[in-house]
């Protein structure tokens, strides 16, 4: 890489599966967070207000068809590039997969084991320090404001059996922080902030959309 990696350079990257609430531009600037910040720093990246809205479960679930497998282990930590490592998975054979993502049937791995795969997913696909300085990440000043998959879009969808327990543990979560706010009486006011918020965040992406073209 010799010049300034930014968000808008990449017009598409692989025929990785998209999850739903996911546009092709938002999986863009996750995969450059993930090159930038590595594999499992979701704090990291939510911090960076690159993507407003979507939580840490979202960002997994994500980056798991952007790798194109379920287990994540092997990569942690690890700035990578992520397609040459979807592509890797895409050769394999004799491989359960589901949504394109290959599914671990067989015992976990060692700590040992562990260590010894991330040693050698660093040497065949990881970036350099230097390409990681290169890149650039969009910064949206809004409020982040979490978006939840609704009930009948989470036992519908194509997930995994995880990906659903953990969407319907995040929506749970929302259902009762909703409830709580009805129960003091600020419900309403919450909703106003949070559609006003979802305004903002759909006019920075469209107003970044137009800059870029």
């Amino acid at each position: 890489m010799s010049k300034q990696i930014v968000h808008h350079q990449s017009q598409s990257l692989w025929n990785y599966t998209l999850s739903p609430g996911w546009t092709m531009k938002e999986v863009e600037i996750l995969n450059l967070a993930l090159m930038k910040f590595g594999i499992g720093k979701w704090r990291k990246i939510i911090n960076s207000e690159c993507l407003p809205g979507k939580s840490i479960g979202q960002i997994y679930m994500q980056t798991q068809r952007l790798l194109g497998q379920q287990s994540l282990g092997e990569f942690m930590g690890l700035s990578l590039d992520l397609k040459k490592v979807y592509l890797h998975n895409m050769q394999k054979k004799n491989v359960f997969r589901k949504n394109n993502s290959i599914i671990n049937t067989g015992d976990n791995m060692t700590q040992e084991e562990r260590k010894k795969r991330i040693d050698e997913n660093r040497k065949n696909f990881g970036i350099s320090p230097a390409d990681i300085v290169l890149i650039k990440l969009p910064r949206y000043h809004v409020n982040s404001q979490t978006s939840f998959l609704s009930h009948d879009e989470i036992l519908e969808g194509n997930f995994t059996t995880v990906e659903k327990i953990n969407n319907l543990c995040e929506l749970k979560k929302d259902i009762l922080r909703k409830l709580k706010k009805i129960e003091n009486g600020e419900l309403e006011e919450a909703l106003d902030d949070e559609i006003e918020q979802k305004r903002r965040y759909k006019k920075v992406m469209t107003d970044s959309d137009s800059s870029s073209a």
